[in-house]
């Protein structure tokens, strides 16, 4: 009786209803049991994803930079010897490094010669610091938990916070800014002036907690990718979890009106529907009735003050006007619009001079011109740079240009090299992430931005930057000082 009670529980694996996925997560699980990490490292990490969304706290500090660089600094003391465990990642973080030493050097050693304000050296250098802590986090985390238990606890963080940010938008939309005063909190500091978002929302575009439409464009992006990894990984539960998620994932993203997200981030959310392996035609199906109906509801005005006539208009004033196709299709980022070569320098109510959005090329083009190596340093410039790499020039020159296209370049080498070695479901979200990374440089400065890029740099970090392609099981953390005391032992 005892060998057939042992029988009913085991399955044959050459059955025709044997299925290797389960007994991949049966692995996962064992793996999971076996390791055994202190509850206190799960929370640590939700926390501290949760905290990117946070809100400013006092004199420009933001919950964000609070929770990453804490975590920073003490990572080593969790799992000893950072060398080891930063080793697989190299390829970004020394790259970084050095594009973080030209910016800040050359802050003190040039002499800026440009006709446009500069910026701040503080929030230049955290621009370019956060996402080395940020990294540093990411790779600590991976000794203490498996990487797929790591994606879907950031993965889920992610989406919750992103549905929760979908309602704040929908609702601003209606009530106005005005009557949302916690909102102003999570922009900038106080007493900072007129924020983006608020000049946005005169143009029907509301981003929630996000400052800037583009970033919260780009965070859309990255929350469509991870649920529907979650869905095909068989990690989003039951329908009646994931599929509200879904839906406000898609209308929050309209809601920005971010052409990353409506171009870019819906055709590759597309792609990863239709090569996935799971719920395709509720997903396809639920994100086409979203898009079209927040489209057609919004068109009658049912949706608030949000609406496409602002930027719609501008568009056909600037075909009417003459603009090159690149300085329209751009909204004036690049290229020539009318009879403006180079952008105007308006003055400011203090005397400095500052550039208004739209032709950065002639602006870097300028910066080459001026200072081509090392760009002004970490200062920058008093402008809207959107574009990864008119930041990079003006800020670190033609070698900070270089550093970071070599950065996305092993981004791509990375995924390539491991393109064999990571389940399906991880390969394809790695893939999308890649893109986002490639795409959205063109249209903003993704990897420095407030939030969005923690997020890419979390899980750019999970899927690529610290995998290899054959992982050593990660060490609890109350086993890393009985490692360290044993090897102490042995030498």
């Amino acid at each position: 009786m005892g060998w057939d009670s042992q029988r009913e529980g085991q399955q044959d694996v050459n059955s025709p209803n044997h299925r290797p996925e389960e007994m991949v997560d049966r692995m996962t699980t064992d793996t999971d049991r076996a390791i055994s990490p202190p509850r206190w490292v799960r929370w640590w990490v939700v926390a501290t994803v949760a905290c990117v969304f946070g809100p400013y706290l006092v004199s420009g500090v933001r919950t964000e930079q609070v929770a990453l660089y804490g975590s920073a600094a003490v990572a080593p003391f969790i799992a000893p010897r950072p060398w080891r465990w930063l080793r697989p990642g190299l390829f970004v973080l020394v790259p970084w490094t050095l594009y973080v030493a030209v910016a800040a050097i050359a802050s003190f050693a040039v002499d800026s010669r440009m006709p446009v304000a500069t910026g701040s050296l503080v929030a230049g250098l955290d621009n370019a610091m956060l996402p080395l802590a940020t990294l540093t986090v990411t790779a600590c985390w991976m000794q203490l938990l498996p990487a797929r238990v790591l994606i879907r606890l950031t993965s889920w963080v992610m989406v919750g916070a992103l549905s929760l940010n979908s309602v704040l938008a929908v609702c601003s939309s209606y009530v106005g800014l005005d009557q949302m005063p916690i909102l102003p909190g999570f922009w900038s500091a106080a007493g900072a002036g007129e924020s983006v978002a608020e000049l946005a929302a005169t143009n029907g575009r509301f981003s929630g907690l996000f400052n800037q439409p583009a970033e919260a464009g780009v965070a859309y992006c990255l929350g469509a990718f991870c649920l529907v990894y979650l869905v095909n990984a068989a990690e989003a539960g039951s329908r009646a979890t994931w599929l509200p998620c879904w839906v406000l994932i898609m209308l929050g993203g309209l809601m920005t009106q971010s052409k990353i997200f409506m171009v870019g981030g819906l055709a590759i959310t597309v792609v990863l529907v239709l090569v996935g392996q799971r719920h395709r035609l509720l997903l396809a199906v639920s994100a086409f009735v979203t898009v079209v109906g927040a489209i057609v509801v919004g068109t009658r005005g049912w949706l608030g003050d949000w609406g496409t006539a602002g930027t719609v208009g501008w568009y056909a004033a600037s075909i009417e006007a003459g603009d090159s196709w690149l300085y329209t299709i751009s909204s004036g980022r690049f290229g020539r619009g009318g009879d403006a070569v180079v952008p105007s320098v308006p003055t400011t109510e203090n005397g400095e001079t500052v550039i208004e959005p739209g032709g950065l090329l002639q602006l870097g083009k300028l910066v080459l011109n001026e200072h081509p190596v090392f760009g002004v340093g970490a200062r920058g410039l008093s402008v809207s740079y959107d574009s990864t790499w008119i930041e990079t020039i003006i800020v670190a020159g033609a070698v900070g240009a270089l550093l970071i296209l070599v950065v996305h370049a092993g981004l791509v080498l990375r995924w390539v090299r491991l393109r064999t070695a990571l389940p399906r479901d991880e390969r394809f979200l790695a893939a999308a992430l890649v893109l986002l990374v490639w795409g959205s440089s063109l249209g903003m400065p993704s990897l420095t931005g407030n939030r969005e890029s923690s997020m890419l740099w979390i899980m750019l970090g999970l899927l690529l930057v610290f995998r290899v392609r054959d992982p050593q099981p990660p060490v609890a953390a109350h086993d890393h000082r009985a490692a360290h005391a044993s090897e102490n032992r042995d030498a």
